[in-house]
């Protein structure tokens, strides 16, 4: 896998109010960072550079930081955004002492437990290009942590055991995430391309994993074009695998394709209508014709609630039993893996 620099110029970076040079990065290296405990990464490159943009200014306008804090970010399809450079020192890491020796990467990605944004091995070659620039250009020291040994956090969520087991050092190898199952003999390989909608991703391993698909008695065309129907079909299995349910077809919705248990057609769960891509919070109360859609299908399970399209205090107790219920993460959040749950998971 190949990484690909993009300069600040290129992503359309406010100009720092100021800066200070790194004082002591030869007795440190680099600091791996995520951006927190909800899911976070594109599909789709083109809003990456938007998402850097945004984390510059809630830190400029929010923080009150006079620049973006990272040395540099690396979004998941393997691109490094220069953040604050070489040789400037960083104001990510939490203290005096991990800002004056070393440097800070954060990957694009985020979430908790199952409902994890995935590590693609485009991601991994970015991060190592950002560690391999750092040291030769930055005089970055040979180390590399997380963001939770300098303070305590959560930080860098799913990806602390790649740092722990040196993934993330240039010239390594990454076999794959290690959550993946190794493929079984018979197994078509995981090509490395993540099949996703919108855009339509038209690839070999499309037309592949499309052919299995109508073999386990999914109905879908067989045409190497990965759209809407294939993205409806992926949804609705990885809720009855209980994969992360995102509609891409990564590594782990790749091999489950072949190494999980077929499921008799009639027993396949219901498609859910695409998640709105809004977040159910409450409070403050979330307004969304989305909400509607929510409400409304959770009555016909059973619960009763409004149909009103506001998310407000009922609704998020109504979440959290639902959630308490299905074995999900209890935060009283409509997020992706709860939305299409409230469709394909057992009316109990």
């Amino acid at each position: 896998m190949t990484a690909t620099f993009v300069p600040r110029s290129a992503w359309g970076a406010r100009p720092r109010r100021k800066y200070a040079y790194i004082s002591d990065p030869g007795s440190g290296g680099v600091t791996i960072h995520h951006t927190g405990g909800t899911p976070f990464a594109s599909w789709y490159h083109s809003k990456c550079a938007g998402q850097v943009r945004g984390i510059q200014n809630h830190h400029m306008d929010g923080n009150g930081w006079d620049d973006i804090a990272y040395s540099y970010l690396v979004c998941t399809h393997g691109y490094v955004y220069e953040g604050r450079g070489v040789g400037i020192r960083t104001a990510a890491n939490g203290t005096n002492v991990a800002n004056a020796r070393w440097y800070a990467v954060c990957a694009l990605l985020g979430g908790s437990g199952a409902n994890y944004d995935t590590r693609t091995a485009e991601m991994v070659a970015g991060v190592r290009l950002a560690v391999a620039r750092l040291r030769s250009n930055g005089s970055a020291g040979p180390g590399i942590n997380g963001h939770r040994d300098h303070l305590s956090t959560a930080c860098p969520g799913a990806l602390y055991d790649l740092v722990r087991g040196g993934t993330f050092e240039p010239g390594a190898e990454y076999p794959g995430d290690p959550d993946t199952p190794p493929a079984e003999p018979g197994v078509p390989p995981f090509e490395g391309v993540l099949l996703h909608y919108p855009p339509v991703t038209v690839h070999p391993s499309a037309r592949t994993w499309q052919a299995r698909m109508r073999e386990r008695g999914w109905s879908l065309g067989v045409d190497g074009a990965y759209g809407e129907e294939s993205r409806r079909v992926c949804l609705a299995f990885q809720a009855e695998k209980g994969l992360t349910v995102d509609g891409v077809v990564g590594p782990r919705t790749w091999y489950a394709a072949w190494q999980t248990p077929a499921t008799p057609p009639a027993s396949h769960p219901a498609a859910a209508p695409d998640w709105p891509g809004v977040l159910f919070t409450y409070p403050p109360v979330t307004v969304h014709s989305g909400v509607r859609t929510w409400q409304a299908r959770m009555r016909e399970r059973g619960w009763s609630l409004g149909v009103d399209g506001a998310y407000g205090e009922e609704s998020r107790r109504v979440c959290l039993a639902f959630q308490a219920e299905k074995g999900l993460t209890e935060d009283g959040v409509v997020g992706p893996t709860t939305w299409h749950a409230a469709w394909s998971s057992p009316v109990t």
